[in-house]
């Protein structure tokens, strides 16, 4: 049968090409093409493709140092946060005996106890420190003014760093949203290269390994076999394997983007992966595991990947 569609079809942007594979195929791709370019009859693809591979693996660099940049502020977040709860905790005894015989004060410091602090995700953790800040300053006649002070440099350190951790957060947001559209645009110039170059030399199939490594496709075609490392855009759901056949497969999936990834066996290639907790791989985690403790089954043998967030995101998962 002759599948006329598929000339028609934007190519290499399978996810069982990785990012080093797609690198290492469009490097080899344009060194060849500016090698064989006779009257400079493909300048305008070289040109192009040049411009799309900087794109993409220009944003790719700018990412990974974001990312590097939001880790180092996640990490002082970490820290102030930490500091901020022992802060609170040893400034809740000697509230507690200022306001031994005045139980309503007490209770405007802490109104659920230490444990709503403790407990609290981040956001809350900003507003209650900040009634804390207002209550403490309401009476702060009542303390010295050294604890006063100590408690708003601690506490504005805290704020100081959550805003450093959400530019840093919004930054690889952004990158990614650029990945988004860069690698298809790379993609798409790939699939018009070949286009172009098979019009060319319509008939002559040996001038295909002039221009491309057909190597590098099988190599990461048979890589994908065991592991994939991939994107996955804004609300999408990747099947990343549709051959295991035994719940004993050992798997490694990490998290290598900044949005959570529901990563699970499903009923088909195209079943959204359910939004629980026991699907869910945090950004940055690393999870070992076998296939039947991931959800397969005889009627569940699709190992799938879905991206709830607004925000490109990436995960590897390999058969280790």
């Amino acid at each position: 049968m002759i599948e006329l569609i598929k000339f028609f079809r934007i190519l290499f942007l399978s996810k069982n090409l990785s990012r080093e594979r797609l690198k290492d195929f469009t490097e080899d791709h344009i060194s060849r093409l500016t090698a064989h370019n006779p009257g400079g009859i493909f300048t305008a693809i070289l040109t192009a493709v040049t411009t799309a591979y900087n794109n993409y693996f220009g944003d790719l660099s700018s990412e990974s140092l974001n990312i590097a940049v939001q880790k180092g502020k996640t990490t002082a977040m970490n820290e102030s946060r930490t500091n901020l709860e022992t802060y609170l905790s040893d400034g809740q005894k000697l509230i507690a005996y200022t306001y031994r015989n005045n139980r309503s004060t007490y209770e405007e410091f802490f109104p659920q106890g230490m444990d709503e602090y403790y407990q609290a995700d981040l956001p809350t953790l900003e507003t209650i420190s900040d009634r804390f800040k207002t209550v403490l300053g309401n009476h702060s006649g009542d303390f010295t003014s050294g604890f006063v002070t100590d408690y708003n440099t601690v506490q504005g350190l805290f704020i100081t760093n959550r805003n450093a951790q959400h530019t840093a957060m919004s930054d690889v947001s952004a990158e990614r949203s650029d990945i988004e559209t860069t690698k298809p645009a790379l993609a798409l110039q790939l699939t018009k290269n070949l286009l172009t170059i098979g019009l060319q030399y319509v008939g002559d199939e040996s001038k295909c390994d002039v221009y491309f490594s057909q190597e590098i496709i099988n190599a990461a075609f048979v890589e994908s076999e065991r592991k994939i490392e991939t994107e996955i855009n804004p609300a999408t759901t990747d099947n990343v394997f549709d051959n295991i056949i035994k719940g004993t497969v050992k798997l490694s999936v990490t998290n290598t983007g900044s949005e959570d990834v529901y990563i699970g066996f499903v009923e088909t290639a195209s079943t959204p992966v359910p939004q629980v907790a026991e699907q869910k791989v945090s950004p940055g985690q690393v999870l070992g595991t076998n296939a039947a403790q991931a959800g397969w089954s005889t009627d569940k043998k699709f190992l799938n990947a879905t991206n709830y967030s607004t925000n490109v995101t990436s995960y590897i998962v390999e058969k280790v």
